[in-house]
Parts: C-alpha cells; structure tokens; sequence
C-alpha cells in the first residue's frame, strides 16, 4: 500500500502538478488511442512537452519584460494598464492565485483533466447532449483552465473560502468542460463550409465570435 501511495504522491507531483508534462500525458494517450507507431508517440510527446517549455518561457519573458513599461506607465499617467494578452493573464494567475486566494496553482492542472474529461463525455453521449466537437488545443486548454481557475474563485467568494478543494474542482470542470464542448461544437457549421468538409472544427479563444459572425 504503501509503494502504490508513494507512486502516485510522485505522480501527482512530478506529472499532473506540471503544466508541460501533463500536456505531454495528453498527447501521449491521445496517440495511443489512435494507434499510432511507437515513434509517432515518442516524437510527439516530446514536441508537445518541450513546445510548452519554451511557450512558457516566452510569456515568462513577456511578463518580466513589459512589467517596467506598465510600472512607468502608473507613474507618469496614474494609469493602472494591463496586457490584453492570455499568456500574460496565465502567468498572472500563477503568481497570484496563490497570494490572493491561498490556494495552489497546481490544481489548475487537475482542473483541465477534469474538465477535459468532462468535455470527452459530452462527446460520447453526442445523442443526448448533440455535442460533437472535442477541445484538443493544449496550451489554450491551459490558458483558458488558468483564467477560470482564477475568474470562478473570485466570482463565487463562498468557494474561494472554502477548504473543499473537490467542490470547487467539480463545480470549475463542469463550467470549463462544458464552454469547451458547446464552444467547439458551434464552429463546425461554419468551418465546414470554408473548409469544403475536411472534418476539423475551432478550439481557441474566439470560439463565439466565429459562430456569431458567421
């Protein structure tokens, strides 16, 4: 019992509390279930994990970098700016949600797994639910678990306060899942028609506005 605990304490820790490793488990399962050759599934984990080191590094550098020109900004104008930017609220969060809510960054980890799982069950009961569209864009799916995380827990002050980790995951990964699968779905019409039926839909941040300008 005791090794079965430590495996998944190191799991947790070094896997699913790890932005690009856990991304990396995604698109690693994500091969296997389509079968793909031994090497399809190394090269691509290894693309995955390591795209997202360096997307992590880049907006780390966007945030430290543009921090002195938002700092000169309030001092000159006494204009309090930010970044319209995902990957800057992303890094945001991290650093904050922690100092604000007192809560750990790693759960936004757990939080997309759930939420993506929740996404894959709207899919396979497609008949009842009319869904069809699965959310695949990883480091959107990070981005966008990140800005719930920290929008929901600000939002609904009773969960922020609350010590009940497994509610507030549940009650995050039902609302993200959920925009994932019917966000996605709505760009299939309209993809379809541009893309002569190639058989792909929209996964990022202007999901809505694709289906409402179309």
């Amino acid at each position: 019992m005791n090794f079965l605990m430590n495996a998944w304490s190191y799991f947790a820790t070094n896997i699913l509390q790890q932005p690009a490793w856990m991304i990396g488990l995604i698109v690693l399962l994500g091969y296997v279930l389509l079968k793909k050759p031994w090497y399809d599934v190394l090269g691509g984990t290894i693309k995955a994990v390591v795209g997202y080191m360096i997307l992590a590094v880049g907006s780390g550098g966007l945030v430290s970098n543009f921090r002195p020109v938002l700092v000169g900004l309030k001092d000159r104008f006494n204009l309090d700016a930010m970044v319209i930017d995902p990957y800057f609220g992303q890094n945001a969060v991290t650093a904050g949600v922690e100092e604000v809510f007192g809560k750990s960054f790693s759960q936004v980890m757990m939080l997309l797994l759930i939420a993506f799982i929740v996404n894959i069950l709207l899919v396979r009961f497609s008949k009842l639910t009319k869904l069809r569209a699965l959310f695949t864009t990883g480091h959107v799916q990070v981005q966008q678990a990140s800005t719930a995380y920290w929008l929901i827990l600000f939002a609904l002050p009773a969960l922020a306060s609350s010590n009940n980790n497994t509610a507030i995951l549940i009650v995050m990964a039902l609302v993200l899942g959920c925009y994932w699968a019917v966000g996605s779905n709505l760009t299939i019409k309209p993809t379809q028609e541009l893309t002569d039926g190639a058989g792909f839909c929209l996964a990022h941040q202007q999901m809505f506005a694709v289906a409402l300008f179309s």
